[in-house]
């Protein structure tokens, strides 16, 4: 039972203080944001994803971010349902629209959903200021999370805190 809670922050702890660079950081949390604003359940959430797990960012800050914005994306869907609304239903647009949704797999997006669409519209639109401002963020603080663990050794703690807590459970 222990290490169902110990587990993740020890990944948290590792993938924060890893050799990863400050861009890696930054751009994994940038695409957790997208995944936690997406509304889940359709294809866009599991292609974004898949993004987060095909490209060389760290996992970690990116679960963190999907976490995050997953717990803020219930505030945002109002302001994500005029986002899609717009697009959708804007008449220059629909002759393109209707093209695509005749695609086979698009269907499956849930781009017609005005939540989804205008989710991952506002996903876009916020990525390059979560970028910018993570990557400023995670420059001041990866080495000091860095140093912090080499002197007090609480990654090595989590670690024989997880042994001994799957050790206990066996």
């Amino acid at each position: 039972m222990l290490i169902r809670w110990i587990r993740p922050i020890r990944y948290l702890v590792q993938g924060i203080a890893a050799a990863d660079t400050p861009r890696q950081l930054a751009l994994g949390f940038a695409i957790g944001m997208m995944i936690g604003l997406a509304p889940k359940g359709n294809l866009t959430a599991v292609v974004l994803s898949m993004i987060l797990l095909g490209t060389r960012v760290n996992l970690a800050t990116g679960m963190l971010g999907a976490l995050l914005f997953s717990w803020l994306s219930g505030w945002t869907d109002p302001l994500a349902h005029r986002i899609g609304c717009g697009f959708l239903t804007h008449e220059t647009l629909q002759p393109a629209l209707a093209w695509f949704y005749d695609i086979p797999l698009v269907p499956w997006t849930a781009l017609d959903n005005t939540v989804v669409f205008g989710s991952l519209m506002l996903g876009i639109w916020l990525f390059w200021p979560v970028y910018h401002v993570g990557n400023l963020v995670f420059e001041r603080v990866q080495p000091l999370i860095a140093e912090y663990l080499k002197r007090y050794y609480v990654a090595e703690l989590l670690d024989r805190s997880e042994l001994a807590a799957r050790w206990r459970s066996q």
